[in-house]
């Protein structure tokens, strides 16, 4: 089988960037006889960068000839827009699936293909109401479940979103779990590093995540501000953030005086290793986010086994099962109360880290592999097709 995808956006840190690179790498070492094609754009550099996180896979082949969404600028986006199309209409005829990751975010769709989408936060939560990204989504999402061949999605909730925003849909929508990396593991406390960023073991609060009003950033701040301030003083409280620079600002500008705090830590641009060591020596990872399509923090963190709080509301239950605290995202003083509940000795914290093990088992980049390459099957057959 020869399947293709657009890998025009696939390096960086986002949840969809990540998780089509893993998707990759655990199709080519899954099924070795497949060949997965990765289209990008003319770049010789954005070639060679995908080079080096693919080059080790004999079964993946990277290939120019997409343009890029913004390589004529926004007045020949229409332009752009007819060059996407008929790229994809030479690259089809050589492939047997197509699959889009990132459906909303390529510049044009092939005539046949599988869409990922991952989410329609765009389109059900109220801050984005007349944006630019809910117009796009309101646009092209009617589209994906008209045309699309399949559509995956990474939870159960995102699949009974879409059927119920469009009861009219026919097309099969097959939840596939994502999954965490294997580089996120418990991890022996590194003293020097943690003291790089004025933390010891077990002493702080742990936030990962971009700045986004789904990301109940406002809520956390004010649970955290309700603790005792003997309990802050022994438990900081440290946000990893990313984002666009201008919501970082707005973040920073709003929470001023609280960010201020001595107990407050905010980071920026840290590492995986890094990252890796702050889960695995958190007293707990508190991600009270108001709507997920699939949480991938909550696994990351409970297999560094690191203790979670997380919300009751979008996928997290299902993601998160019995190994996590849920509480009420729009409750700052539920989030608070299971914050201190995290720092009483012989608690729930080890209930929570063995059930963490356990849960994060469940998934795993080689079965979301094996899943996702039965929907491909699933296609080529409905279709009566058989592999190039």
């Amino acid at each position: 089988m020869r399947v293709g995808f657009d890998a025009t956006n696939i390096l960086g840190h986002s949840g969809i960037r990540t998780y089509t690179r893993e998707l990759v790498r655990a199709l080519a070492i899954e099924f070795p006889g497949d060949e997965f094609l990765l289209y990008t754009s003319f770049s010789s550099s954005k070639k060679g960068k995908l080079q080096k996180v693919f080059g080790q896979y004999s079964n993946v082949n990277i290939v120019g000839g997409l343009p890029h969404p913004r390589m004529l600028g926004d007045s020949l986006k229409w332009l752009t827009l007819l060059a996407g199309s008929a790229a994809w209409r030479l690259h089809e005829r050589k492939l047997d699936i197509i699959h889009l990751t990132d459906p909303y975010g390529t510049t044009a769709l092939p005539g046949s293909y599988i869409a990922t989408i991952n989410d329609i936060f765009p389109i059900t939560e109220l801050q984005y109401r007349n944006s630019d990204i809910e117009r796009k989504y309101l646009g092209r999402t009617p589209v994906l479940l008209r045309k699309a061949d399949a559509v995956i999605t990474p939870s159960s909730y995102v699949a009974e979103t879409l059927h119920s925003r469009y009861p009219s849909c026919s097309l099969d929508i097959v939840p596939v779990h994502d999954a965490a990396s294997e580089s996120f593991r418990p991890l022996a406390p590194d003293a020097v590093l943690l003291r790089q960023y004025g933390l010891s073991v077990n002493s702080y609060f742990l936030f990962i995540g971009r700045v986004d009003p789904r990301k109940n950033l406002s809520n956390l701040v004010g649970a955290y501000s309700l603790l005792p301030e003997e309990i802050r003083r022994e438990n900081h409280l440290v946000l990893v953030l990313s984002g666009g620079e201008e919501d970082k600002a707005a973040f920073q500008a709003e929470n001023d005086a609280f960010l201020k705090d001595r107990f407050v830590h905010t980071l920026e641009g840290i590492s995986e290793d890094d990252l890796v060591q702050l889960y695995s020596s958190a007293v707990a990872f508190v991600f009270p986010s108001v709507a997920e399509g699939f949480g991938l923090p909550v696994i990351e963190a409970m297999q560094c086994g690191c203790p979670v709080i997380t919300s009751s509301t979008s996928c997290l239950p299902e993601i998160a099962g019995n190994a996590a605290i849920l509480v009420d995202p729009h409750s700052i003083d539920e989030i608070s109360s299971a914050m201190k509940a995290m720092t009483v000795p012989d608690g729930i914290r080890s209930r929570l880290i063995s059930r963490g093990f356990d849960q994060a088992e469940l998934f795993s980049w080689k079965m979301t592999a094996k899943r996702t390459m039965g929907v491909y099957w699933n296609v080529l057959r409905d279709k009566g097709k058989e592999s190039k």
